[in-house]
């Protein structure tokens, strides 16, 4: 399942129907600026979704809509810790969440969590060959081809509402008027996080959960004059202030952009092009036949001792943003790394490399919590 490449030349929707007519199995792998998810898929129908974002984990969302409170969600993480169970596991032994309820929760859980993707603007996507077992994954699969129509259907709301909350710098207050009637859980909690003025990501990040919920249930409360906007701020990028090296090349893809991350990040883009990239699994022969010509040539220019910079050299924005397209790609699927020095000059490189490679990857490490 080599296929791979951009949100923007292929979208979600199109990818899951793709996957769903094919009958895949595998891990979607669907990556932004600062975020990671996992699609899980057995012949073509989402099992399971994680993702790397501790907003979205399970807990996170039987808090959000209502299925728990916060002094029983920390019973129940503290007996996970203990056991070794799963959240969901651990909810049924205590008797804190019937397994009927437990059930619904978690496909609500991964279908928020995919359809969520929706709302992404930009990112990368690949396929893995990684599987789940079995008690890992929903007991009864969700149809792709439906999460892509609903995801869709989410894509469309979430513009309408940005006609109002035009960015996440939009400033918050309680409106006029009470909120009259039954509240859902998640519009309560947003409500109780608004007694001072809030920016749109502020209140979120009180809040968490589905952001296409969050923001829907938000604009509900506008809509009825429970909040109100006090004025809308400047537009910027909150992710600017995390410095990872697959983000720069993200955020690099556009020329826009480059000039944002180059005013704006503490460490120059720059400083990194003198970085070494260094295969830790280079592509199988098979692999390496399917490379189109100016990828084959940068495949074949990595050895170690030759710089990020001088690598991308000085070429076209679009060849250099398909260079960049396709190192994210390597580095996400753990087969490059990038060192300070050349191998030649670094003492120790392969013990240190072989470390890092042999660490579970993070999905794995969070099952026990939030599956």
């Amino acid at each position: 399942m080599e296929f791979s490449g951009r949100l923007a030349s292929f979208p979600i929707g199109d990818i899951l129907q793709w996957a769903q007519n094919d009958h895949r199995s595998g891990a979607l792998v669907i990556r932004r600026s600062g975020s990671e998810k996992r699609i899980f898929l057995r012949d073509g129908e989402v099992v399971a979704c994680f993702s790397d974002d501790p907003a979205e984990f399970f807990g996170q969302h039987l808090l959000v809509n209502g299925y728990l409170d916060e002094s029983v969600l920390l019973q129940a993480l503290t007996h996970c810790q203990k056991s070794g169970q799963k959240l969901g596991d651990a909810l049924q032994t205590l008797g804190l969440l019937p397994a009927a309820r437990v059930q619904e929760a978690l496909r609500e859980h991964v279908e928020n969590q995919v359809c969520d993707i929706f709302l992404w603007r930009s990112g990368i996507f690949y396929f893995a060959a990684e599987s789940l077992a079995r008690e890992l994954e929903l007991r009864t699969p969700l149809s792709s081809v439906a999460l892509a129509l609903e995801g869709s259907r989410w894509a469309d709301e979430a513009q309408q509402v940005r006609r109002i909350f035009v960015h996440d710098n939009v400033v918050l207050r309680r409106g006029r008027k009470a909120p009259q009637g039954l509240l859902t859980p998640l519009e309560r909690r947003i409500y109780r996080s608004t007694d001072e003025k809030l920016t749109l990501a502020e209140l979120y990040n009180e809040v968490r959960g589905s952001h296409y919920r969050f923001l829907v249930a938000a604009y509900r409360l506008v809509v009825v004059e429970a909040l109100d906007i006090e004025s809308v701020g400047d537009h910027s990028d909150s992710g600017s202030a995390e410095l990872r090296l697959a983000d720069l090349l993200i955020e690099q893809v556009t020329e826009e952009q480059a000039v944002f991350l180059r005013h704006h990040l503490a460490i120059p883009f720059d400083a990194l092009e003198h970085y070494v990239p260094v295969w830790l699994q280079a592509p199988s022969i098979e692999e390496e036949s399917r490379l189109a010509e100016p990828m084959l040539e940068l495949y074949r220019a990595i050895d170690g001792r030759t710089a990020l910079g001088a690598l991308l050299g000085e070429i076209r924005p679009e060849e250099r943003a398909r260079r960049m397209d396709w190192l994210i790609l390597q580095f996400r699927k753990g087969a490059l790394a990038l060192l300070p020095l050349p191998v030649v000059e670094l003492g120790g490189a392969s013990a240190a490399t072989a470390a890092v490679a042999g660490e579970d990857p993070w999905w794995r490490r969070l099952l026990p919590h939030s599956a």
